[in-house]
């Protein structure tokens, strides 16, 4: 295992630029990981880069610079923004877009059968809902392993037509905002206003760590609003120091000291709650996390009875070190 890492300073206040955020990416080699890819990969996906597509029929394949599955009725249209931006949006309910980076999985949290630690990953996203109305828009971004249809993305992933409900046809983990107040499968449910932390392995249970289902208000922040950017990204490290567990998950216990091998933030405001390895290097029935190899994945889904919202895409960034770096 690598030396025990000192983190960039976590920001005091929120980091509302338009960039990524220190609290994140402040110890990343991001500029050494574009120069020599064999010591890591990288990701920038730009909502700039995906041009303007309406889709009269279903369609699965290159979108812009990616990849991708439009339902019928499928819109991407101009942001207007600043640096760039897309909209990606439909006519009608049930039915949404997916662009992936590719259909290849490179970036992965554990080994399979083993659930060794690879090496450590950062993530961000900068995105918005156009409505944070109940029962309108939800969405997903993270990272998902390419599940294809005849060699092409297929409908239904990450987000199913299921209000509210993500796929179990393949890996994934990040960031699911949901679209109607009540409909989590724990406790404690998020709304159209927050984000939530879900992860799942093939054919498993989606997992929505507690304390990690309301990442706005968690973070002293103002709820989502509608039309307005925020910034969610994570750390994984597998040689991260250990803290004392405030606000546990499920799998943890209060005030016990463990690594906080998965940190969360907010607008660069880091969420109390982390993962740690015991809920990383789990493979129990209903807890097990993912262990492909996954891509980074951008997704919307309008629900029942709606057809003319949202999710504004502005930028995805992720970077992981190599094995042998």
């Amino acid at each position: 295992m690598p030396s025990q890492t000192v983190n960039a300073p976590t920001n005091l206040t929120a980091d509302t630029l338009i960039g990524p955020s220190n609290a994140i990416w402040g110890d990343c080699p991001w500029a050494e990981l574009q120069a020599n890819p064999f010591r890591g990969q990288t990701t920038w996906m730009s909502g700039g880069n995906l041009g303007t597509a309406p889709t009269s029929s279903a369609y699965a394949g290159q979108i812009g610079s990616y990849t991708g599955y439009m339902y019928q009725g499928a819109q991407i249209n101009d942001g207007q923004l600043e640096y760039g931006s897309s909209r990606l949006g439909s006519d009608g309910d049930q039915e949404g877009i997916a662009i992936m980076e590719s259909q290849a999985g490179k970036y992965r949290f554990v080994t399979t059968s083993t659930l060794a630690l690879n090496r450590k990953m950062w993530f961000e996203c900068s995105i918005l809902k156009s409505s944070v109305a109940t029962a309108h828009l939800e969405a997903f971004i993270g990272l998902m392993k390419p599940t294809l249809s005849s060699g092409l993305p297929a409908a239904a992933q990450p987000i199913t037509t299921t209000d509210d409900t993500l796929m179990t046809a393949g890996d994934l983990f990040g960031f699911h905002l949901k679209g109607v107040t009540g409909t989590q499968s724990t406790t404690v449910s998020a709304g159209p206003t927050e984000a939530s932390v879900g992860f799942v392995l093939t054919s498993g249970t989606v997992n929505y760590p507690t304390s990690l289902q309301n990442l706005m208000s968690s973070t002293g922040q103002t709820v989502l609003a509608a039309a307005t950017t925020v910034k969610l990204g994570w750390i994984y490290d597998p040689g991260a120091a250990t803290k004392t567990i405030t606000l546990p998950t499920a799998r943890q216990t209060a005030n016990a000291k463990q690594a906080a091998l998965i940190r969360f933030f907010v607008n660069g405001l880091e969420v109390p709650t982390f993962l740690s390895s015991s809920d990383v290097q789990n493979a129990t029935a209903a807890q097990a996390f993912p262990t492909a190899f996954m891509t980074p994945v951008v997704a919307m889904m309008n629900q029942a009875s709606q057809s003319s919202d949202y999710l504004g895409f502005r930028w995805l960034r992720c970077a992981q070190l190599a094995s042998d770096f």
